[in-house]
C-alpha cells in the first residue's frame, strides 16, 4: 500500500463517513480505475476501505457505525465482534498485554474489563490507523506500541499482567500452518517469558490444531474452549496459567446472534431425566464444536441421548433436548446396511435425492452417491454409521417440527 510518512494527519482529517456515502456504489477497481490521474495521497487507502466495508457490516457491526479505517490484511486477521466480546468475558484485572494487536477488535472488546492494555504490532502503517479508530470508538486506555512480542519481552524491565493474548499470524508466508513454533510471533520460543510475566495466558488458535498436540507442546493448559457458530468450529482458545498442575477442562461453546450462547463442559449440570421407550423418535448429530473438544460421550449422557458408538458421533433419543448443541431431526427409520437393503428401501420410498452424511463408516458419500444413484439435496437426510458391533446401519430422517 503506497502511503506517505504523514498519513496520521491525513486520516485524521479526512472524513471517511462521506466518502463511503458517496461512493458506496464502487467497488475498489472501479474507484481506483476513476481516479488514476488523483493525487490523493490516501487514494489506494480509501480503496481498501471500499473493499472491505461491502462485507464487514456483519462481522464488524461497531467499526462499521463508528466508520473505522481498516486494511484488507487486517481485516481477514480479525476477530469478529462477537468472538471478541465472548474472550472478554472470560477475564478481567488491572493490566493486559496484547502481542498481536492487528486491527485491534480483540483489544476493543477487552477494555472495559482491564485498567490498561498494551498492544503490540510492528506494522506502523496498521498502528496509526488502530490509535485513529480507538479515538472514534472512545477508547482511552490502550497503548499501542510499534514493537514485536519479542522485543517488548526481553526488554529488562517489562511488568507483570494479569493476562497475556496472543493471536499470532499463522500466514506470515503467505501459506497457513497450525504449529506454534510457525505463527508470528513463535509462541514456542517465548512461551516460558510470556508464563513469568502474565499470571494467565490466552491463545487464540486455528479451529484445525490438533488439541493432543497442544498438550503436548505447551505449559499449565488450564482450559481449552473450542469455539464455533451455527455450522462450524471458528477458533481454540486456549488458557495458560502459571504453575497449573491439574486437569485439562475442555469446553465447546457456540455463539449465537440473537440469546444468549451455549456452553458445554464435562462438569455441566445433566438435565432432568425423561421416560423413555424402546423406540427412539429422534436422531442427533452433535455441533463439530462437542466433537472437537472431545466430549460427544458426556455430552450423550447430559443430554440423556444414547450414543450409537463411540466413533460414530450420532446420538437417538426420545426427545429433543432444550438449546440442543447441534442438529435435531425425525427418524424415520433405521435399518441395517447392505446394498440390496438400501436398494429395496429407496425403491420402496421413492427415494432419489437425500442429504448425505456418514462417520465410522468405510465408503465416502460420494461413493454412496455413485453406487445407489442418489441426488444431492431434498428434505431427506441418509445418515451411514457402524455400531461397535461392527453391524453398519443406515438412518433415515427428516427436518423434525420443532
Amino acid at each position: 500500500m503506497n502511503l506517505t510518512s504523514n498519513i496520521g494527519e491525513l486520516v485524521q482529517s479526512y472524513d471517511l463517513c462521506v466518502f463511503l456515502t458517496q461512493n458506496k456504489h464502487l467497488d475498489a477497481s472501479s474507484y481506483l480505475l476513476g481516479n488514476k490521474g488523483n493525487t490523493n495521497e490516501l487514494n489506494w487507502l480509501l480503496a481498501e476501505q471500499l473493499k472491505v466495508y461491502s462485507k464487514a457490516s456483519h462481522k464488524l457491526p461497531h467499526f462499521v457505525k463508528h466508520h473505522c479505517w481498516f486494511t484488507s490484511k487486517s481485516y481477514e486477521q480479525a476477530s469478529g465482534e462477537a468472538s471478541a466480546i465472548f474472550k472478554s468475558s472470560l477475564f478481567m484485572g488491572t493490566n493486559m498485554l496484547d502481542l498481536s494487536g492487528g486491527l485491534g477488535v480483540d483489544d476493543w472488546a477487552f477494555s472495559p474489563k482491564f485498567d490498561n492494555i498494551i498492544s503490540l504490532d510492528p506494522n506502523i502503517t496498521l498502528n496509526i490507523l488502530v490509535r485513529e479508530n480507538f479515538k472514534k470508538l472512545g477508547i482511552n486506555n490502550i497503548l499501542r506500541l510499534d514493537q514485536t512480542a519479542e522485543a517488548y519481552l526481553l526488554a529488562p524491565l517489562a511488568p507483570q499482567f494479569d493476562l497475556i493474548y496472543l493471536d499470532a499470524d499463522r500466514r506470515p508466508n503467505e501459506s497457513r500452518n497450525f504449529f506454534l513454533d510457525q505463527g508470528t510471533p513463535n509462541f514456542l520460543a517465548i512461551q516460558n517469558t510470556c508464563l513469568k510475566l502474565g499470571k494467565k495466558v490466552l491463545l487464540k488458535l486455528s479451529p484445525m490444531v490438533d488439541i493432543s498436540y497442544l498438550k503436548k507442546v505447551l505449559v499449565g493448559i488450564e482450559k481449552i474452549l473450542v469455539i464455533g457458530n451455527k455450522l462450524e468450529v471458528k477458533e481454540l482458545l486456549v488458557v495458560l496459567s502459571r504453575n497449573y498442575v491439574g486437569e485439562t477442562i475442555e469446553e465447546a461453546v457456540i455463539l449465537k446472534e440473537a440469546g444468549p450462547n451455549l456452553l458445554f463442559s464435562p462438569d455441566s449440570a445433566a438435565l432432568p431425566a425423561t421416560k423413555t421407550s424402546s423406540k427412539a423418535l429422534y436422531f442427533f448429530e452433535p455441533h463439530p464444536s462437542i466433537i472437537k473438544a472431545g466430549l460427544v460421550s458426556s455430552y450423550a449422557n447430559h443430554c440423556g441421548l444414547n450414543l450409537l458408538a463411540p466413533q460414530s458421533a450420532f446420538y437417538t433419543g426420545e426427545i429433543i433436548p432444550p438449546n440442543f448443541m447441534g442438529r435435531a431431526l425425525e427418524l424415520v427409520q433405521a435399518f441395517e446396511f447392505t446394498k440390496s437393503n438400501l436398494q429395496q428401501y429407496l425403491k420402496n420410498n421413492g427415494l432419489v435425492q437425500a442429504n448425505i452424511t456418514k462417520r465410522n463408516f468405510k465408503q465416502s458419500t460420494d461413493e454412496i452417491r455413485k453406487a445407489f444413484k442418489i441426488k444431492e439435496g431434498g428434505k431427506d437426510y441418509l445418515f451411514f454409521s457402524t455400531l461397535s458391533n461392527d453391524v453398519r446401519m443406515v438412518y433415515h430422517c427428516q427436518k423434525a417440527n420443532t
